[in-house]
């Protein structure tokens, strides 16, 4: 019997080394490339209009998959194939347009953004430049939160994912090749298993199989095995023996393949939204739906009539520019806006895209890519080390705070960062043994034993630097030990936090040192069912440090405000930039945020009248407004955190509460 040529091609005599002939053009892919970008930068100016516009990055990945893997294999056919050629054409085509969008973002945020603001975006151009940017983000935030918002590079995570993907198929590809292995098969094993690496990961590990090459290759990998197909058709060699179940095997028409991808893409934009676990299964629907539209070739009639559209075209030409440009001027938008930006500004924003996407192709990318001589790409190469750098510089001179253009609010952009004291948080963990990043403490004198304990999440933290100050003036030593929930009886479940909060809760207790338990935390009591739990567990945490013989100090939270304070700075480098007034919440909202929390520290007070109770949101507070700004200074790092002056300030009026005396 004979066999099967396993390789996707028959002959392979020696032969000279042509120069590589290009694949003919299809202009219905670049319609295609529209329906992706167009759809993509929908549903980030108007979300609720188009809820699944997202996808259109998985119909860009499938492309990218079909188009590239298509010059490969003819380069390999050709025996011309070269990794310097290879990733020249990458530069080439990758290049030019990021590098403008980088350093374009450097010198805007030089004039808008704050130190903070300005730092994150070196950082970010860094992984941008490196093709890391999705490696950069899944530690730090997910697409669809609202702070991704805010990020004017998030959008190179998928650029990222491409970029990796071209670093390691082309070595696959060669080496499969010349061991004469079936390049198809090769192509639907390796995206069968980046799939189940998605569909698994995506239950468990949410963002980072969002960001992760391994779990988004297999996008592109239909788009190789496409590619594959064509190439074996093109030598003369069968998909599949011919023989058996594959003889009954159904074809399909051009236009049958066409609009079953029009339909299975048309269902993803209809019904995938941010609420989905995705990729996942859903992720089927575009990058199949993308696959099938590709494989009924030019000739079919929504291909022919509808993607070689002459404005779809024009669109699909300048669709890699119009994606890299049209993210990050909707970021600043909301940046300067301090929200979301009204629906005339947006509009304006996806135009000026266009305009500058336009330029940029016209002007920029033809140009560099019709020049051969070899010095553009290291012209280019060099460019895009040197954004790299000018961010990485960015981000360690902590987003170059001495800028003349920030001068004016320094003291208010320092107190939106993060207050820590790196020394004495290293001292105590090292003092308790805690090696674990879920055991957290920091300690006023770590040579010291504590006198007082104060228990709590990030909302005990923003206290701690004023009541340290406090103490101290007092001979006291505070210990501050980071919670969850800081009570006895809170199921942990898998929450690593919440596990390392018992045993944070016994340390205190059996420190006989310590006389004074300080309990603060974001969360509020509420009569609800699941409530009831956590006020038993309060119950439970007052009863074992009373009976320890503790004094025991309940401080209710601040108010949520509902806003980023960095609203209520002006942008001096931005003459239009919005700012907020007044940079309060009524007392009214805050009073109805808190209702069912007071009615039950009511009761809570009568059962316990050992405990003492303070209101740290009174230091905010009048009767008429809750401050964000007080005397021209923040009280707030974010919408529900203190800065330092807040702390301070709340610090202060924990000192002057009337004295205490507990019920014998």
């Amino acid at each position: 019997m004979k066999l099967e040529q396993p390789a996707i091609f028959e002959d392979r005599t020696e032969r000279p080394h042509p120069a590589p002939v290009h694949l003919a053009y299809r202009p219905d892919i670049d319609g295609l490339r529209a329906v992706a970008v167009l759809a993509v930068v929908l549903f980030h100016a108007f979300p609720t209009w188009l809820r699944g516009g997202f996808i259109g990055v998985d119909v860009f990945f499938v492309i990218s998959g079909f188009l590239i893997s298509s010059i490969l294999l003819r380069e390999l056919r050709q025996d011309a194939f070269s990794f310097a050629g290879f990733y020249a054409r990458r530069v080439r085509r990758i290049f030019p347009a990021l590098v403008v969008v980088l350093a374009a973002c450097l010198a805007f945020g030089w004039l808008a953004l704050f130190p903070d603001e300005y730092a994150q975006l070196g950082k970010h151009v860094v992984g941008g430049a490196g093709f890391a940017a999705n490696f950069f983000y899944w530690a730090q935030i997910g697409y669809f939160d609202t702070a991704a918002e805010t990020k004017p590079l998030l959008h190179l995570w998928s650029l990222g994912i491409e970029e990796q993907f071209y670093i390691l198929w082309p070595v696959v590809l060669l080496l499969a090749w010349k061991r004469r292995m079936n390049l198809l098969l090769v192509a639907a094993a390796l995206g069968v298993v980046s799939f189940l690496v998605n569909v698994v990961g995506v239950i468990h590990h949410p963002s980072a199989t969002f960001y992760s090459p391994a779990s988004r290759a297999w996008e592109m990998l239909l788009g190789a095995g496409l590619a594959c197909v064509h190439a074996r058709a093109a030598a003369g060699l069968p998909l599949l023996p011919a023989r058996g179940a594959a003889r009954r095997l159904p074809r399909l028409s051009p236009d049958q393949l066409a609009w079953t991808g029009v339909v299975l893409l048309g269902a993803g934009l209809a019904s995938i939204t941010r609420d989905h676990r995705f990729p996942g299964w859903p992720a089927l629907l575009p990058a199949v739906g993308a696959l099938l539209i590709i494989a009924a070739g030019p000739r079919a009639w929504f291909n022919r009539m509808v993607l070689s559209n002459r404005l779809m075209v024009w669109v699909g030409l300048i669709s890699y520019p119009l994606y890299l440009w049209h993210w990050p001027l909707l970021a600043f938008a909301q940046i300067i806006e301090s929200g979301t930006p009204a629906p005339t500004i947006r509009a304006g924003v996806v135009a000026l895209a266009f305009m500058l996407a336009w330029l940029t192709w016209r002007v920029v990318e033809l140009p560099l890519r019709a020049a051969r001589e070899k010095t553009v790409i290291a012209v280019l190469c060099g460019l895009m080390l040197a954004c790299a750098a000018t961010g990485g510089y960015l981000w360690f001179r902590q987003g170059l705070p001495e800028r003349e253009v920030v001068q004016d609010n320094l003291a208010n952009q320092q107190a939106l960062v993060v207050f820590e004291d790196k020394a004495k948080a290293a001292a105590c963990k090292a003092r308790y043994g805690f090696e674990s990043m879920y055991d957290y403490c920091i300690m006023s004198d770590p040579a010291r034993d504590p006198t007082v304990v104060l228990l709590g999440d990030s909302h005990a933290y923003h206290l701690v630097y004023g009541l340290m100050k406090y103490y101290d003036g007092l001979g006291d030593n505070l210990l501050k030990l980071g919670t969850r929930y800081p009570y006895w009886g809170i199921e942990p479940g898998d929450d690593p936090y919440q596990q390392a909060t018992q045993p944070l809760l016994e340390k205190a207790l059996a420190m006989d040192s310590v006389k004074t338990v300080l309990i603060s935390t974001h969360a509020r009591f509420s009569a609800a069912p699941g409530g009831k739990v956590v006020i038993e567990a309060a119950r439970e945490t007052f009863r074992r440090f009373l009976g320890a013989g503790k004094h025991v100090i309940f401080i209710s939270d601040v108010p949520t405000i509902g806003f980023d304070p960095r609203a209520c700075i002006k942008r001096a480098g931005v003459a239009s930039s919005a700012t907020r007034f007044p940079c309060s919440i009524t007392r009214e909202e805050w009073d109805t945020q808190i209702a069912q929390h007071k009615e039950v520290l009511a009761g809570l007070a009568q059962e316990f009248p050992q405990v003492e109770w303070f209101d740290a949101s009174e230091a905010l507070c009048d009767e008429r407004e809750c401050h964000a700004m007080i005397d021209g200074r923040l009280m707030y790092r974010d919408n529900n955190h203190l800065s330092l002056d807040g702390d301070y300030l709340v610090s202060r009026h924990f000192a002057r509460r009337p004295p205490f005396s507990p019920a014998p």
